[in-house]
């Protein structure tokens, strides 16, 4: 028997979002080599700099706008589009033969990317109630397995090939991921025709939904804890270790974060079946801000690797839980731009960190970055009390297994799964439990609008 077409749309797309990632993060490590090959000797730092912002710059105002379009006109007709652009930027990028090349092609990057955002808002809007916030975190498992294949991939290519040759690689990844897409994604509950409205009114909307103002925020300063301390960690090791071991243990534990969410995204998700949004939140919050605390008080490389690894297991909540909440509690139709608000503040976050840790590091030193990123997790619960408190158990659907889901809209045609919508207007929940048959002898469930 044929496997239903949401199952399929996730083995697909969590294959193809693999691929993107892994791309994505086999070419931005080697960027400053890139930029050396072209002639950069003075200035390679600010040029490295400046190549790898350009893409948070134009990424974060476009995303909501890419959303917004993926609302009216569809999900996938908008991943084709970032998957077929990215693979053309990276060729384009391995053209280069100017450091103004490789910025302008990042800016594009910024511009055109959203992949992975569309990929999630797809498999949201197209997979049954009962686990599609678990089909999601599951494709954000992918992202994050990605970024850890991504930089062995990237540097033993470019070893072999050169930087030019490992993105040239890069499109042709991104190219089998977009075409993967096109063969056999399939989006059968397209938006529906909807009154048009501007990019602010969208902001305003999303900033009046308790979901959103969670969301947002979840993901902002997760991002930004996470950018913030990266930024110094190679340095914080090398000040335990010394600079003869400190590449070896860098890349160690720079490969910490992704590993940690690979292993805890879909529990994390889990968690809501048994306890309130702001529960999970809080937890996560305080478990990594106590970790950052203690990891940047230790002079012992042991402890600091033991502590790094228990925060990011924290952290890694922030990601799959914003996704969770979005895909149970935002309407169908306005769930692609929620995802877009979603990644621009993500890429705020990006933005911001490094810039947060600049300035603690250069007036109180390395070590202050993870102390002071820590003690603003730990005021997030605080912060966002009010509006999580406001959504209850707004995830639990997020927490049951496919099996139930299916048992519960069975090929029989028994009831379908609950419904979760947003009022787009007062962002107030409210669940409904409907009924209805089976078409086919397969269930097509997805949540709907009210």
């Amino acid at each position: 028997m044929a496997i239903p077409y949401y199952r399929r749309n996730l083995y697909v797309l969590w294959f193809a979002v693999f691929l993107v990632s892994a791309s994505w993060t086999q070419v931005i490590p080697f960027l400053p080599l890139f930029l050396a090959e072209l002639g950069v000797e003075e200035n390679l730092e600010f040029w490295s700099g400046l190549a790898v912002s350009a893409h948070f710059v134009t990424g974060m105002i476009m995303q909501p706008i890419w959303g917004k379009i993926g609302d009216r006109y569809g999900r996938k007709p908008m991943l084709v589009r970032a998957g077929l652009s990215l693979s053309l930027i990276y060729f384009l990028t391995s053209l280069s033969t100017q450091p103004w090349h490789v910025v302008v092609a990042r800016l594009a990057n910024g511009a055109l990317t959203g992949f992975i955002p569309m990929s999630i808002s797809l498999i949201g809007t197209n997979t049954p109630p009962p686990f599609s916030a678990r089909y999601v975190a599951s494709v954000q498992t992918a992202s994050a397995i990605g970024t850890i294949v991504g930089p062995v991939l990237g540097g033993t290519l470019a070893a072999v090939f050169g930087v030019r040759g490992s993105l040239r690689v890069s499109s042709a990844l991104v190219f089998i991921s977009a075409l993967l897409a096109i063969l056999f994604v399939q989006e059968r509950r397209k938006p529906a025709a909807s009154a048009p409205t501007t990019l602010a009114a969208d902001f305003r909307t999303a900033l009046r939904m308790p979901v959103m103002l969670v969301a947002l925020f979840s993901s902002l300063v997760g991002q930004m804890a996470s950018m913030s301390t990266q930024t110094v960690l190679v340095l914080k090791v090398e000040s335990m270790v010394g600079p003869e071991s400190s590449a070896l243990w860098s890349g160690v534990i720079l490969s910490l974060p992704g590993v940690a969410f690979a292993m805890s995204a879909t529990r994390w998700v889990a968690q809501l079946e048994r306890r309130s949004v702001y529960a999970v939140l809080a937890g996560a919050f305080v478990g990594t801000g106590v970790g950052y605390v203690l990891a940047g008080l230790t002079g012992s490389i042991w402890v600091f690797v033991l502590l790094f690894f228990a925060a990011s297991v924290f952290a890694s909540a922030f990601r799959p839980l914003a996704a969770a909440m979005i895909t149970t509690g935002v309407e169908a139709d306005f769930r692609g731009r929620a995802f877009g608000m979603q990644t621009s503040a993500a890429t705020l976050g990006g933005f911001l960190g490094p810039l947060f840790a600049g300035f603690v590091a250069d007036h109180f030193g390395r070590s202050a970055v993870f102390v002071a990123m820590g003690f603003i997790l730990l005021a997030s619960p605080l912060l966002v009390r009010r509006p999580a408190l406001a959504l209850g158990g707004v995830g639990a659907a997020a927490g049951r297994t496919e099996t139930a889901g299916e048992g519960a809209a069975g090929v029989t045609g028994g009831p379908e799964a609950g419904k979760i919508a947003a009022g787009t207007t007062g962002g107030r929940l409210e669940a409904g439990r409907g009924g209805g048959g089976v078409a086919g002898g397969e269930s097509e469930a997805v949540a709907g609008k009210e």
